[in-house]
């Protein structure tokens, strides 16, 4: 675990966060940046380029800016001391005790039960060897992956309790003060470390370090080159003292150790790329023109092969991005608009896309290397398993965030579901009611209209209210989709960057190319989870014949009033059975509520009719007889008669006949008559019986 514990102190040292940390921050970073705004957009840019730069350990222990001017502003070199007293046994188990009492304290429940255990379990061991190392080790592995620092210390500070003549529990603790704490405090544990044992390059570039961010140079550059005496192919001495040099603006000393740990891969292509940039821009603006300028070219190709710069740094793996996925703010417009349709073809063009990769993929699986006669394929097989320990990493965190937004789509969808079950259970309801309403009315549309109006009351804010609903679920859906985007993103971007490093170093070919085919699988496969979570099926909104504005529906319908229907007065139907009669000897004179009739019987009968209302003249021609005794009288006739309007038509003609008896005293008589005819236009009418009252004039 040293190894591991301190090249993760050495690229993490300056930054004091964690992995995890410059994950969020830059998660952070990529939601709140208003990215329509350019200036926005490139601070945001240059930021998160900083913190992949530290995410892949590659920040520089120094900040360096583009000109010489800001080398000179740095801090003039100081002098550190460390008293010898210091540098014993005794300090540093009381350091290590302080710092146990002080982050014991601040574990939760769970985390001081579980190093309780483990401390139970080395103290049974008897604090050998091998339960001390467990212990180191475990710290070791909290400081590097986790997120709780004082978990950390407690089971490093414990190691150095039981076990202080540990170099490696030393060492580990001293890592755990230059990273999280004090570098101040790191020197002295790191010093006695290196008493333990003084052939550890790791230990004396740790100390290097120490001294070179407490700007004491001098001491800085001395024990990185009393590590590299003792390996001098240790990358990350080289690297640190390249990072001194260029501190100190020794250009050409700092271009020997750049590639000298580049070759050992002591940093990540990152810093190691930023630091060539830097020198070159040295070498390019300085003072000394031309001259400087080729030293630096001259220096750079005897130190690379090819000459390209840095060209064995990165191979070439073709990044596919994250697309950019068009937002649907309305769920009407997912369904509706065609929204949901564009993106079942995008996804159909992405799948088309995969499996021609798939195919070309396997193409060149099937390949055989093409080697020169007595030669064999270099196997790489530290890069290989990092790659593939990689890869496979990224693709299940890919997977595990497909799975954790798959199971809040899901969430939604039953939320949905249910409501929508309601809903419609109750429109099922309610529409039956409508149904039996309108079968009552029968053809009256009046009633039938006010049965629609009933059912709208209940329909139309049923369904206002679903629909609201349903949009509310739609804002959550897209924001989940949105984040589950960046986090994809995200997980695409460090897979990039962690495999980059790796790749870099195969030079092979062949290898080359069937690891870049399998970092863009994996690339694809993480673009693909984000299409398949794009996809998805959603509800719309529910539609009915009631529209949304409710109100129309609050009051009956009024009915207009009724047509009142056009008649002309006619005049009250005259009986025929009342007459009034009027006698003058032969003759008489008959009155009812129409007409007037006066005529004469005496042998030959005649008399005319005038009807009023009619508006007809009829003549009759006959004979007939009228005769009395006292107070009885009776009377006949028989004839012809016609009947003519006021425009001379003749209307009727035809036979009629006529008897009468009265009887009264005086001149004032009652009497009832009978009479019969036969009409040419009309044919025979039956009897009619009529009842008369008169006098009779003097």
């Amino acid at each position: 675990m040293v190894l591991m514990l301190s090249v993760s102190v050495l690229m993490n040292g300056q930054s004091g966060q964690s992995p995890e940390q410059i994950r969020q921050r830059m998660a952070e970073i990529r939601r709140t940046t208003n990215w329509d705004d350019p200036a926005a957009a490139a601070k945001a840019n240059a930021e998160i380029k900083k913190l992949a730069v530290q995410l892949g350990g590659s920040q520089p222990p120094v900040s360096f800016g583009s000109s010489q001017a800001k080398k000179e502003e740095s801090s003039k070199p100081v002098t550190i001391s460390v008293k010898s007293s210091e540098i014993s046994k005794e300090n540093v188990i009381a350091i290590a005790e302080r710092y146990f009492n002080r982050s014991y304290k601040a574990l939760d429940a769970v985390s001081k039960a579980q190093f309780d255990l483990d401390l139970k379990t080395a103290n049974e061991g008897g604090f050998k060897l091998d339960e001390v190392r467990t212990l180191t080790t475990t710290g070791g592995l909290k400081l590097t992956f986790g997120t709780d620092h004082d978990i950390a210390c407690v089971y490093l500070a414990s190691a150095v309790r039981a076990l202080p003549n540990d170099t490696l529990s030393v060492n580990n603790f001293g890592a755990y003060l230059r990273n999280i704490d004090s570098v101040a405090m790191s020197l002295p544990v790191l010093l006695y470390a290196n008493q333990l044992f003084s052939q550890s390059p790791l230990v004396l570039t740790q100390i290097g370090n120490s001294y070179f961010e407490l700007n004491d140079m001098v001491k800085a550059e001395s024990y990185y080159k009393q590590a590299l005496k003792i390996n001098p192919d240790f990358s990350q001495a080289h690297t640190s003292l390249c990072d001194l040099y260029i501190k100190q603006n020794r250009l050409q000393d700092a271009i020997l150790e750049l590639f000298a740990g580049v070759k050992g891969m002591g940093a990540s292509y990152s810093q190691l790329s930023n630091n060539f940039a830097y020198l070159q821009s040295q070498a390019e603006n300085s003072p000394g023109g031309e001259s400087e300028k080729e030293k630096f070219w001259n220096e750079t190709r005897n130190q690379m092969n090819p000459p390209d710069a840095l060209a064995p740094l990165e191979r070439s793996v073709e990044r596919v991005k994250m697309p950019t996925f068009p937002n649907c703010t309305m769920v009407a417009d997912w369904n509706e608009g065609g929204a949901y349709s564009a993106a079942v073809q995008a996804f159909t063009r992405y799948h088309s896309l995969m499996k021609e990769f798939v195919d070309e993929m396997l193409e060149v699986h099937m390949e055989v290397p093409d080697l020169p006669p007595n030669t064999a394929l270099r196997d790489y097989p530290n890069e290989r398993f990092a790659l593939d320990c990689l890869t496979e990493y990224f693709f299940n965190e890919s997977k595990d965030e497909a799975d954790d937004f798959s199971e809040v789509e899901e969430s939604i969808r039953e939320e949905i579901s249910e409501e929508a079950d309601a809903y419609f259970e109750t429109r099922e309801a309610y529409t039956n009611e409508m149904v039996k309403c309108a079968e009552g009315c029968g053809s009256e549309s009046r009633c039938i209209e006010e049965c629609h109006r009933v059912y709208c009351t209940k329909e139309c804010p049923a369904a206002n209210i679903f629909n609201k609903k349903l949009q509310s679920h739609w804002d959550d859906y897209i924001n989940e989709f949105n984040e589950t985007v960046d986090r994809q993103k995200e997980i695409l971007d460090d897979m990039y960057e962690f495999t980059a490093q790796w790749y870099s170093k195969i030079e092979s070919p062949y290898w080359s190319r069937i690891y870049a085919y399998e970092i863009q699988r994996v690339a694809l496969t993480i673009i693909g989870n984000a299409y398949a979570a794009y996809v998805i099926p959603f509800m719309g909104p529910v539609h009915n014949d009631c529209g949304t504005d409710c109100s129309v529906y609050a009051n009956p319908a009024s009915y207009p009033p009724e047509e009142v229907k056009k008649t002309t007065p006619q005049a009250m139907p005259c009986p025929d059975i009342v007459k009034g009669k009027i006698s003058f000897g032969p003759c008489d004179l008959g009155l009812d509520c129409e007409s007037i009739e006066f005529g004469c019987a005496a042998g030959v009968a005649a008399s005319l009719k005038r009807n009023f209302v009619k508006k007809t003249t009829t003549g009759f021609v006959g004979v007939g007889a009228k005769t009395g005794a006292g107070f009885i009288g009776a009377g006949f006739k028989a004839g012809l008669e016609v009947t003519v309007t006021d425009n001379i038509e003749v209307k009727d003609v035809g036979a009629k006949f006529d008897a009468s008896a009265s009887i009264g005293p005086g001149v004032t008589k009652g009497g009832v008559s009978t009479s019969g005819s036969y009409s040419l236009m009309t044919g025979l009418s039956s009897a009619k019986v009529g009842y008369s009252v008169g006098g009779k004039a003097k």
